[in-house]
């Protein structure tokens, strides 16, 4: 299983490492992560889904929006 840091993370999403914690902290909608020691880390097949799902999402409120 391989696992992306939050810092590839926030490259990922557009974001800064802080805006992920802070996210993150308030329990806003963000990729599944774990705890390993001091580190968070996003299993890799888990956050593709999750891109997948809020395409899906966007897609489906850009329909019913117009």
């Amino acid at each position: 299983m391989n696992f992306y840091t939050i810092d590839q993370i926030a490259e990922q999403l557009h974001m800064t490492v802080g805006t992920i914690r802070n996210r993150i902290c308030r329990g806003e909608p963000m990729p599944p992560s774990v705890k390993v020691g001091r580190r968070r880390l996003f299993p890799e097949e888990d956050f593709k889904i999750w891109i997948e799902q809020r395409k899906h999402s966007q897609n489906h409120q850009n329909l019913h929006s117009q």
